[in-house]
This record gives structure tokens, C-alpha cells and sequence, in this order.
């Protein structure tokens, strides 16, 4: 079998083996096997072929408790939320400022590791928001992440239109969440503690139809949809069949005997991957894998046994990144 090049578009970095242990506080795993660190990171990209990382730059487990009390603003009467809601962005946005410098700093020293900078509404008004992203692009990031149901935000939201008018302008892609939040379930191979939840109601603000507007607004935008296989995939398609701008990653996987899949409703079957990839167009996908919170390699073999050709499997791999991050 064919040893194809590879570009993981989607990753998750931490500043240091202490944060990496309680950002993925996953049971049973060594010290060893954690790659997280940006050192780190590298040799296990030598070790398997890797070429390059686009990582995500989001506020580390430990010091999520603004955005959880965000989550739950609604709870309040709406007289109370704007002030409560000032405080709480109060608090996230230095969090962001401060992962966003390190992450363009880590990215001018490992230029294999791409930076995709955290954006919310909570960095201020739009003014500041799109400020945030000229300013990191001078620094070297490659990208912007959004996360709309960590941050309580939908996309949508006309704060935000500075900044995609920017990226569009600079030549920035977006990568976002856009799954359900908080998940229903999350699984891989074992119940796995870093989402799991029961029960708990759901705004849905990474839902696919949520970007429609977006795209529309911004066509020369490059908007990757993280997560092709989950739930929602069918609207994703729908979107893809209306604007070419749309393009997606393939982290998280699709539903198998062997690959549980991280959100089970309305998860993307394996058997009907290849139909839709090609239903959207192949160069439009792009391997992502979620590490380290979900290995990369199950889903690095699901591709690989995929009934696609070889070029759509180097494609998919690492060409389409090239393409579209520029790298």
C-alpha cells in the first residue's frame, strides 16, 4: 500500500505537559503516549509521515468556567444578561488574547505547526474582534477557529462581520466547530470524559443552516466545516451544493464496526463516506483528526481503506490542504 503524504488540518496544542494532562484528562494514558506540547507534537509527526498541523487554539479545560457560566445566561432574566454577559467576556478575553500570542509565537518557531487562532464575541465589539485577527495575522497565523457552542455564539451574529470581511480580505480561512454542543454523548473507544453529557438541552449554535448567511455575505471566504461525519451531515451537503466557498474536514470519523462515532445522532455512516465526498467534490475534503483528544490513526486507516482511487486518497491527505491553507 501506497505510504501517502499527510497534513492533519485539525489539532488541538497545549503549552505544557501539566495543561496537556488536565485539558485531556483521558483514563489510562502514559505519559509516554501524550504529544500535545508543540516539541512533542513534532516527533510524532516524524514518527508517522506526518508533514504539517493546523492546530486550534481554544481557552484550556481548566479555565473554561467563564464559558460555562455563559452557557448559562439564559437561565437569568434578560434584564440581568448584558451586565452579566460584560463580566464573563470580561474574564474570556484575556484568556483568548493570551492563547492566540502564544500559538502565533509557537507557529514562527515550528513553522510545520499552523496557527488558527481563537475568535468569540467576547474579544469586544466588531471593531475589536476584526482587529484581533490583523493583528495575529502580522504575527503568523494561518487561520481562524471558531467554537459557537463553547462560546455560546452563533455564527451569524453580525458582530462577527467585520471579521469574516477581514479574513476574506487577508486570505485567512475559518475553521468551525459545527456539531452539536454540548454533545449528547461522546465515545470513541471508551466513555470518554472530556464531553460527556446526559440529558442537557441544546442551543445548537454550530447547527450547519446557522453559516448559511455567512456564506452567502462572503463568498471569496474560505469557511471549513469541522467534522463532516456528525450529526447534520446531510445539511452540510446541502450547503455545499450552494456555495463552493464551503469546504470540510474529516476529524471525528465516521460510524463503523470499529470507530464509534463521537455524536451517534444522525452520524455519517462509513458505507456512505465515499458517496458523499464525492457528491460534495473530493477536493473539497480534508483529512482533520481531532488530536489528541481522538487518535488520529483509526481514522487516518478509515480513510485508507475507503474505496476512493489513489489520487482522491492523496487528495483528501494532504493535497486539498495544500491548496486551500496555503501552505
Amino acid at each position: 500500500m501506497e505510504d501517502f503524504d499527510i497534513i492533519d488540518v485539525h489539532n488541538h496544542l497545549c503549552r505544557t505537559e501539566e495543561e496537556e494532562r488536565d485539558y485531556f484528562p483521558i483514563p489510562g494514558r502514559r505519559a509516554h503516549d501524550r504529544w500535545a506540547t508543540p516539541e512533542r507534537a513534532i516527533e510524532y509527526m516524524d514518527r508517522n509521515g506526518i508533514s504539517a498541523m493546523a492546530f486550534m487554539i481554544l481557552i484550556p479545560r481548566q479555565q473554561r468556567a467563564p464559558l460555562f457560566q455563559k452557557a448559562k445566561l439564559a437561565d437569568l432574566p434578560e434584564g440581568q444578561r448584558p451586565e452579566e454577559r460584560r463580566k464573563l467576556s470580561g474574564q474570556i478575553a484575556p484568556l483568548m488574547r493570551e492563547m492566540n500570542e502564544w500559538g502565533c509565537g509557537i507557529g514562527r518557531r515550528l513553522p510545520r505547526l499552523l496557527p488558527f487562532i481563537g475568535i468569540s464575541d467576547d474579544l469586544g465589539d466588531a471593531e475589536a474582534i476584526a482587529a484581533e485577527v490583523t493583528l495575529r495575522a502580522s504575527q503568523g497565523a494561518r487561520g481562524v477557529k471558531m467554537h459557537p457552542g463553547q462560546f455560546s455564539c452563533f455564527p451569524d451574529d453580525k458582530v462577527l462581520w467585520p471579521m469574516y470581511e477581514k479574513c476574506q480580505e487577508l486570505g485567512l480561512p475559518v475553521l468551525s466547530d459545527s456539531g452539536p454542543w454540548p454533545h449528547s454523548h461522546l465515545m470513541t473507544m471508551y466513555p470518554n470524559p472530556l464531553g460527556f453529557r446526559l440529558h442537557e438541552p441544546n442551543q445548537n449554535y454550530a447547527e450547519p443552516k446557522n453559516f448559511a448567511r455567512v456564506l452567502e455575505a462572503f463568498p471569496k471566504l474560505t469557511l471549513i466545516m469541522a467534522h463532516l461525519g456528525s450529526a447534520w451531515w446531510d445539511e452540510r451537503v446541502e450547503l455545499a451544493a450552494q456555495y463552493p466557498n464551503l469546504v470540510f474536514d474529516t476529524s471525528q470519523g465516521f460510524a463503523a464496526p470499529d470507530q464509534i462515532p463521537v455524536v451517534a445522532h444522525r452520524s455519517l455512516a462509513e458505507e456512505d463516506a465515499v458517496r458523499i465526498f464525492r457528491k460534495i467534490g473530493v477536493e473539497r475534503i480534508m483529512f482533520g483528526s481531532d488530536f489528541p483528544g481522538i487518535a488520529p490513526q483509526p481514522q487516518l486507516e478509515q480513510i485508507m481503506r475507503l474505496p476512493l482511487t489513489d489520487e482522491e486518497k492523496r487528495m483528501i491527505l494532504a493535497e486539498n490542504a495544500r491548496r486551500i491553507l496555503k501552505i
